[in-house]
């Protein structure tokens, strides 16, 4: 989806999550994008918003940036083979995840494990996602190489001047023992590769067991499932991470929900939240989850007693800092990748993030990518207690149909 040439402006902001953990809360009410991306944060009256084609009246609504989940297993296009579905994607998209991050292509049928096979399979998926947007606007950074005997530095050159810049998370599939993988990880970062690899036992065949030490000598960019993929390991492994090492420690939704308590705690205690990633671990044999980002925010939030707009920022822009993505965060300059949320009808919370706090799962109102209104609602998002005006018309759930089988997503023109 190629961002329109034009000034969009969203206004009336309740509350404005900034993605930055430093700064959780923006003093500010207005944003003005420009071209896609965002030109201006601040109050009403000091940004002229009038030559804005379109004007976002928030209602009040707390405003933050879209959702970055760095844990997927995406194929080619938006299907997944577990589960036999198709538009998956599209649904995370609905559910406020604006950018996704593969950590490897391995639920693709006949994996090949060669390195010509596993070279051919990061680059077409690299290049096929570069140009194809799920929902018509969801950013897909596909194409994760697996490691595998036989990779040379000659590869890796290859593969970075095809546009592939993930290594998938060593211990999914393929090499895992730091004598095997030390050595490419240096080539990887050589040509600008950002790293994963994972803490736990086995989970799937091809998959390996890692524990802390290792992870450290590997020292991604990344350690994912910390809290278990599924299975958790011994919390002295996850405060080693924390303790021994500074890379960023990912807490998943289809992990352990104990061992995410635990983590999220530790990391705390240890002023080391700015590290905290969320991520869905999605589709694999544990489910298809399109809120899963969303859910963890609920979950970590309200069982840890974490302000939620801290804990939105470990699911934006924490995310966006590990793989130097220009998303994430409500910053000018920034890719105007937006979501407005509001406190499911009935919630005791006064607004999306109160709710979040007392463990109310809240809805997406609108859904906005490179400054494009692409979304209202999710499929499988709560119907919300307040709306949005959109050149000043409400736009909201007004029947059962409605909440059923849409509004979720509308043309442009019909929205405007």
């Amino acid at each position: 989806m190629d961002a329109i040439s034009e000034i969009v402006a969203i206004e009336n902001i309740g509350k404005l999550v900034s993605g930055d953990i430093n700064q959780p809360i923006l003093e500010a009410d207005t944003i003005l994008i420009r071209d896609g991306k965002i030109a201006e944060i601040g109050w009403k009256g000091e940004i002229d918003v009038e030559a804005a084609k379109t004007r976002v009246d928030a209602m009040g609504l707390v405003v933050t940036p879209g959702f970055i989940d760095p844990h997927t297993h995406m194929v080619i296009g938006d299907w997944t083979p577990i589960q036999k579905a198709i538009g998956w994607m599209e649904g995370a998209l609905l559910a406020g995840v604006t950018t996704m991050i593969s950590q490897g292509e391995n639920n693709i049928g006949g994996l090949p494990m060669d390195p010509a096979g596993n070279k051919a399979l990061a680059i077409l998926a690299a290049k096929t996602y570069k140009k194809y947007r799920p929902g018509g606007a969801l950013k897909v950074h596909g194409g994760a190489l697996m490691l595998v005997e036989g990779l040379t530095e000659q590869d890796f050159k290859e593969m970075a001047e095809a546009g592939v810049w993930l290594i998938a998370e060593i211990g999914g599939c393929g090499l895992y023992k730091p004598k095997d993988v030390v050595p490419m990880v240096k080539w990887a970062r050589k040509y600008g590769f950002k790293v994963s690899a994972h803490l736990g036992p086995v989970s799937i065949p091809l998959s390996a067991p890692l524990m802390a030490d290792e992870i450290i000598e590997i020292n991604p960019d990344l350690a994912v499932h910390v809290n278990g993929g599924s299975t958790s390991v011994p919390f002295a492994e996850v405060k080693k991470l924390v303790d021994d090492a500074d890379f960023h420690l990912e807490a998943v939704f289809n992990g352990n929900p104990r061992a995410a308590v635990e983590m999220v705690d530790y990391m705390r205690k240890k002023d080391a939240l700015d590290r905290l990633v969320i991520g869905s671990d999605t589709p694999t044999g544990n489910g298809m989850i399109p809120v899963a980002i969303l859910r963890m925010v609920v979950q970590i939030a309200s069982l840890n007693r974490l302000p939620a707009a801290e804990v939105i920022a470990a699911a934006t822009g924490n995310t966006a800092d590990t793989f130097g993505l220009n998303v994430g965060k409500i910053e000018v300059g920034r890719e105007a990748d937006i979501i407005i949320l509001d406190r499911p009808a009935g919630s005791q919370g006064r607004d999306a993030l109160e709710a979040i706090e007392i463990g109310d799962i809240p809805g997406t109102t609108l859904i906005m990518v490179d400054g494009q209104i692409v979304a209202l609602r999710g499929r499988d998002t709560r119907q919300t207690a307040g709306c949005v005006k959109i050149n000043g018309v409400e736009r909201k759930v007004t029947t059962m149909e409605d909440y059923l089988w849409g509004p979720w997503k509308f043309a442009i023109d019909r929205l405007i």
